[in-house]
């Protein structure tokens, strides 16, 4: 079940979407009638996304989600807004928000909206997670292949023997061939 935070200063906006959501299977856990308030709401409950009204009192939508996105506070925000104006979608889409609504909001245009929104997100997250293990295995790569380098000047041994070398070591010693390579480098590497 993912878990929400509505932020809006019209109470009864609030209600009507916490009603959708919840209709829907989604657990509202919390509410918010001002950016700041927003702010605090996400500290304390981590929800998975925000539907986060752009004007507010105190601090605005845009500025309470610029802050929630930058510290990590919830998944992602959709903006909530009864204007269709293009600088107010381009502020969004500079803060990363994963949803535009716009005012007058009903069941038939938020859900497939937040449908969207958590699919998109899903791919997204499954993107950095794919980018960060290649990122990952290249620097791993970088460092195996540096130590191999090292070893072949040191022994004069061909690339496959140094390799080999590097493969039976980190056996013998139970450790990664990266740990191993690190550890030579940081060793030998003046």
């Amino acid at each position: 079940m993912y878990k929400v935070v509505i932020a809006d200063d019209e109470v009864l906006i609030r209600m009507y979407i916490r009603e959708i959501l919840e209709n829907n299977g989604f657990e509202v856990v919390g509410e918010a009638e001002d950016g700041l308030d927003a702010i605090t709401v996400c500290k304390q409950k981590h929800p998975d996304f925000v539907i986060m009204d752009v004007n507010m009192p105190v601090m605005t939508g845009l500025e309470a989600a610029r802050v929630i996105h930058e510290d990590k506070l919830a998944g992602f925000v959709m903006i909530l807004t009864a204007y269709r104006d293009k600088e107010i979608a381009d502020q969004a889409v500079d803060m990363d928000a994963m949803g535009y609504i716009v005012k007058p909001v009903d069941e038939d245009t938020l859900m497939p909206a937040v449908k969207i929104a958590l699919n998109n997100y899903r791919q997204w997250e499954e993107m950095k997670r794919e980018f960060s293990r290649t990122r990952e295995a290249l620097d791993d790569r970088k460092y195996l292949d540096r130590a191999k380098g090292m070893i072949m000047d040191q022994r004069q041994m061909s690339e496959q023997d140094a390799y080999a070398y590097l493969r039976h070591l980190s056996m013998d010693k139970g450790i990664s061939m990266t740990e191993l390579a690190k550890m030579l480098l940081k060793a030998y590497e003046k």
